[in-house]
């Protein structure tokens, strides 16, 4: 029996959620300015986007309404994906990829709040075992008994809650009939450009321990992957709907560990794993019964 195209897809967008804790780690270890990665991966990826879309045979003119919309994506994605660059310099990537995974709780529990999703029990427990990981790992790591809290991964939890604005507002202000693959091109564009004036106030072209040939490269290599991405993403999104969607967080999480373990070692004991299966219950439950039906983009 012949596998269905989104299987790949979905496997693909999986895996690469995964690396990418590995791929932030190593943009860290290299130094490369935050401001900077922002800037070229936002340019280039914005730009092979919407290169795209006018070149694929299901071509539409350029939606004027996803300017605005963009732009108000992008001022707020550009803020969790900050810390989170910044933070990997300071948090093993095993176990921010835990963290960063508490996005989906803290939409539903944001949802709750604005009353746009009633409380269900299996979301409620959900929302448990979600938080009940982070409770672990953090309570587990070294020095918290004694008293030696690590800030920066209490700083993490920042990360979730700040995508999870970022989802609603790309949710509900969404400009019906609007075009996705245009809409993640202007986001991408307006990401680079809303940055690219603080370079030249906090990281200077051309200054001193500006990024190196190397560090280019690796910008590079990563922003070609987002493209795949990218497209992958919005062709799920538009084919099988964000549930479907959403179900890549099952490849992506325990590959994200355990890639993390591979490349950077360490912060990997029980108590890691216990804090990963408690997280992985907790998106089943998330992702399964109810939510589990049809859903289109």
């Amino acid at each position: 029996m012949k596998t269905p195209p989104h299987f790949f897809h979905s496997l693909s967008l999986g895996l690469f959620w995964g690396v990418t804790p590995s791929l932030y780690k190593y943009l860290a270890d290299i130094d490369m300015p935050v401001l900077h990665t922002i800037f070229y991966s936002g340019m280039i990826v914005g730009l092979a986007m919407l290169g795209y879309t006018l070149t694929r045979a299901s071509h539409r003119k350029l939606d004027p309404r996803l300017v605005a919309y963009g732009f108000g994506c992008a001022a707020l994605m550009n803020t969790p994906f900050a810390i989170n660059l910044v933070l990997a310099a300071h948090v093993p990537p095993t176990e921010l990829s835990i963290i960063v995974t508490l996005a989906p709780f803290f939409n539903y529990l944001f949802a709750m709040v604005i009353r746009h999703e009633s409380a269900t029990p299996r979301k409620m427990l959900a929302i448990v075992f979600g938080f009940s990981s982070t409770l672990v790992l953090i309570l587990s790591r070294e020095g918290v008994i004694s008293g030696e809290i690590s800030w920066p991964l209490i700083a993490s939890l920042s990360i979730p809650l700040l995508y999870s604005v970022y989802d609603s507002f790309a949710a509900h202000a969404w400009p019906k009939g609007a075009d996705t693959i245009q809409a993640g091109a202007f986001e991408s564009l307006w990401s680079g450009l809303i940055v690219f004036p603080l370079i030249f106030w906090l990281d200077p072209f051309g200054g001193p321990g500006n990024p190196t040939l190397v560090q280019h490269w690796a910008v590079l290599a990563l922003a070609l992957m987002w493209i795949v991405e990218r497209v992958v993403f919005f062709t799920l999104i538009t084919t099988r709907g964000a549930v479907f969607t959403a179900q890549s967080i099952y490849i992506s999480t325990p590959t994200a560990v355990v890639m993390s373990a591979i490349f950077f070692g360490g912060g990997t004991d029980i108590w890691l794993w216990i804090s990963l299966a408690t997280l992985m219950v907790a998106i089943y439950l998330n992702n399964s019964g109810g939510a589990a039906k049809p859903q289109t983009a």
